[in-house]
């Protein structure tokens, strides 16, 4: 805990305040405010954004302290208020400093990790192995940027006796000051991927940045590489694990255990994982355990009860019209944090419900720390919390909120149906220490559904926008096209994303797309695209905005106006044709066009636009340029015309990226958005956000000149392996993909497809692949994989996303 003077004094800061005020949290990110008492808010300034635009609202909701950068906010507006400010040429610089000067008040064991791939995995494993030994500060979630490993490294406090942060880097001079903050004892790489190469000259250069964490510790250990990569006078502290054999550590595998041999000696070790990349991250917890005095059958144990990790919260549609949030097996109070921030965003008017656990290994007295839970849960404004544990049901006293307690998962299911209505209308959020075994609650609240899931990734979503408003001027709006299901996607979810990420305007389709959005809590202004007359009254009723793009869409709906009675202006889009050709009016429409909207003062224009038809080719570029030109003509005659001004927009994803002379007032971004890029340099900066995966359910030896499928069009010439897995046409897997013509991927191997696709399920060729029944299947989960299915379709990407079926399950994980 510091006071804004110390941090002041500590830092170099300007104050202006209140000196005394406390402060125990920090927040960077304003959509994640929830506690508004003892929190600082830093303000950051990026390309792609300004946390000081925010800092209004912050304080209308309670918010008192602030490190703002110089000359960033008129403070003479603020000298009445009980609002404090930290003022600094640079608020990153000015936390990291804080950051670093708190953990030279700390003489502990501190693990700091990097490496390209790996990083999380190998913290939250050692946090497992090593939980039982040391109280444990460590990095929430993958917090290992340059704000993300000061606001780790700010949560030591005194009862911890080892920490563990992680550091991520993506160019060059960025590990220096995480270095500063860190100041490991121990540093661990843990593997040297392509992850971030494009911020580097060479790998020798990224290997070089990464090891300046390394290079400050009294010991380090690399997974990967070579000692003849490193320098001379770092090789006497350094460990390697590799599988070459002058490695310190040499490592080999086989099925589900590695061997790890030194000069003197050599030691298998049982895993619960086969995977290559799980095996290399476990040897890199051996490493770390032998460095901290484990012995061996200490170690043997401990890797036995490893766990995946769920990184990530996924969010699932419950029973009883509730929404799933799983974010179990994380269970400190930094993480709880996090949680709480997503449960926030769920902006509806569902009540608010977690299921928590006791909190293990806390290293903080029992009445401290469930006081400070039930605190948080006030503060977040939850309206029912289910304890579970018998640390956590002994302090029930504490909990001012609505809230029942169990001793164990056990008894909260035997006993489920006397609470089960509780759930009725509800987002949960499921929050529980491993050994509380949360997934059996998981499983009895979700709604129950077929192995074949769209797993949808909002992080890459948001980083996809992100990727495109860097690209934009700071006043260009932004419009998020959510039609056809979102390209599938499920529009609700990602419009409430959207919103909450501060998109400016959505786009459907039709208006039973917008209607649902509003009775979803979607607020945002919509455009509909294709009203149709008989929707005019739900366009009207829920605030849409309707695409007028003929006259007789737009004499019917100041018809439809006039019916209903509205006096004041509605607000519509006008749709111009410039070279489409599909919908729009037209440069001979004007005069007419004109004299309509004179007369009709019903309406009101709120953007003209149109639609480029080539704007991802660059052999069109011609023709592109001559529809801006016409669009630009056109939006001028009109403007001058009816006397005031409105927004334009003609880019698409395309044009955002092609044509940035063109981005005007707004710009609608669609497939791009789902990580879909116009070239292959653009498609660098993208992710692709949908997964869609199934499992094996049934394997069979089927013998040579025997048939699979119907028809009898899988013609098998040697003795084959076959897979079925639950996924046919009815979920969007074409017919035409069958008979060898795509595959689908097992454990990283492509499979091909056996005899004609099925309706509901189909059959694929796993001969040559070490499988089993229950499996994970990927369909795609990358771009170059939805092109493969496209190509195999003679389609485009649109297509596959879009024809998923609104059967397969929706899931939605943020990081």
């Amino acid at each position: 805990m510091y006071t804004l003077g110390q941090i002041a004094e500590i830092t170099g800061a300007r104050f202006v305040g209140k000196q005394n005020y406390k402060i125990v949290h920090f927040l960077n990110d304003s959509r994640n405010f929830v506690l508004e008492s003892e929190t600082l808010f830093i303000a950051l300034k990026t390309k792609r954004n300004n946390g000081h635009q925010y800092i209004p609202e912050l304080i209308k909701r309670g918010l008192k302290a602030f490190l703002i950068g110089e000359n960033e906010l008129d403070l003479n507006l603020y000298q009445d208020t009980d609002v404090s400010f930290l003022v600094s040429a640079d608020p990153l610089q000015t936390i990291q400093s804080l950051a670093s000067y708190h953990r030279q008040q700390f003489n502990i064991p501190v693990i700091g990790i990097t490496g390209s791939n790996g990083k999380t995995m190998v913290k939250e494993w050692l946090y497992q192995l090593l939980k039982h030994k040391y109280s444990i500060c460590r990095s929430p979630k993958s917090y290992n940027s340059q704000i993300g490993v000061p606001l780790s490294v700010l949560n030591l406090n005194p009862s911890h006796t080892l920490a563990i942060f992680e550091a991520g880097i993506s160019q060059k001079n960025e590990m220096e000051r995480l270095t500063s903050i860190i100041r490991p004892t121990l540093g661990v790489l843990t593997y040297l991927g392509s992850a971030h190469d494009e911020g580097f000259e060479s790998r020798e250069q990224k290997l070089q940045e990464k090891l300046k964490l390394v290079n400050g510790s009294d010991l380090f250990i690399l997974n990967g590489i070579t000692k003849n990569e490193i320098d001379s006078s770092l090789t006497d502290r350094a460990i390697v694990i590799s599988q070459n054999e002058n490695a310190d550590l040499q490592l080999s595998f086989h099925k589900n255990t590695l061997t790890l041999k030194s000069s003197t000696h050599s030691t298998t070790f049982e895993t619960p994982f086969f995977d290559e990349a799980s095996l290399t991250n476990v040897s890199t917890c051996i490493a770390v355990l032998m460095q901290l005095g484990l012995n061996q059958a200490e170690i043997s144990e401990g890797i036995k009860t490893l766990q995946p990790l769920a990184l990530r919260l996924e969010t699932k549609n419950g029973i009883l019209n509730s929404i799933l949030i799983n974010d179990y097996y994380n269970s400190d109070l930094d993480s709880l944090k996090i949680a709480l921030n997503y449960l926030q965003q769920q902006k509806n008017t569902k009540k608010k419900i977690v299921i928590v656990s006791d909190i293990e290994q806390s290293g903080t007295a029992s009445h401290v720390l469930y006081n400070q839970l039930a605190e948080l849960f006030l503060q977040a404004k939850i309206d029912k919390v289910i304890g579970i544990g018998k640390e956590i049901s002994a302090n029930k006293h504490f909990f001012n909120v609505h809230s029942t307690f169990f001793t164990d998962t056990q008894q909260f299911i035997e006993q489920f149906n006397t609470i089960k209505d509780e759930f009725i209308d509800s987002v949960v959020l499921l929050k529980g220490a491993r050994s509380f075994g949360f997934e059996h609650i998981s499983r009895l609240l979700q709604l129950k559904s077929h192995d074949t899931v769209f797993e949808i990734n909002l992080n890459k979503l948001i980083d996809n926008v992100n990727y495109f408003r860097s690209l934009l001027n700071p006043n260009v709006k932004v419009m998020g096209m959510v039609k056809a299901m979102a390209y599938g996607s499920g529009s609700v979810e990602i419009a409430r994303t959207l919103q909450h990420i501060g998109v400016n305007y959505l786009a459907v389709a039709y208006a039973d797309e917008g209607v649902e959005l509003r009775e979803s809590r979607i607020s945002l202004p919509i455009m509909v695209m294709s009203p149709e007359k008989e929707a005019f009254e739900d366009i009207i009723n829920y605030k849409l905005e309707p695409e007028l793009y003929s006259f007789k869409v737009l004499q019917d709906f100041v018809a439809k106006l006039d019916n209903m009675g509205l006096t004041e202006p509605y607000p519509v889009h006008l749709k111009l044709d410039t070279g489409m050709h599909r919908l729009g009016f037209e440069e001979n429409n004007l005069t007419d066009l004109i004299s309509l909207l004179k007369t009709n003062s019903q309406i009101k224009i709120a953007s003209v636009f149109s639609h480029l038809a080539g704007s991802d080719d660059a052999q069109l570029d011609n023709f592109t340029k001559e529809q801006i030109r016409i669009f630009e003509t056109m939006c001028h005659q009109i403007e001058k015309a009816i006397g005031y001004t409105f927004l334009k927009h003609i880019c698409n994803s395309g044009g955002i990226s092609r044509f940035k002379s063109a981005h005007y007032d707004m710009v609608r971004l669609g497939i791009g958005m789902y990580g879909v890029g116009v070239s292959e340099a653009e498609q660098k900066q993208l992710e692709n956000v949908g997964v869609l995966k199934t499992r094996i359910s049934q394997i069979k030896q089927v013998s040579k000149n025997d048939t699979v499928g119907y028809s009898r069009k899988g013609k098998l010439t040697k003795d084959t392996k076959v897979a079925t897995i639950p996924i046919g046409y009815a979920d969007g897997f074409s017919r035409l993909l069958g008979n060898g013509k795509h595959g689908v991927y097992v454990n990283s191997k492509f499979c091909k497809l056996i005899g004609n696709v099925c309706m509901d399920m189909c059959m694929i060729d796993v001969s040559d692949i070490s499988c089993k029944e229950g499996d994970e299947v990927i369909i795609f989960e990358n771009t170059d994989q939805v092109n493969a299915f496209a190509n195999a379709l003679q389609t485009i990407s649109y297509e596959v996303l879009t024809n998923v079926s609104a059967r397969v399950k929706r899931v939605y994980v943020q990081e």
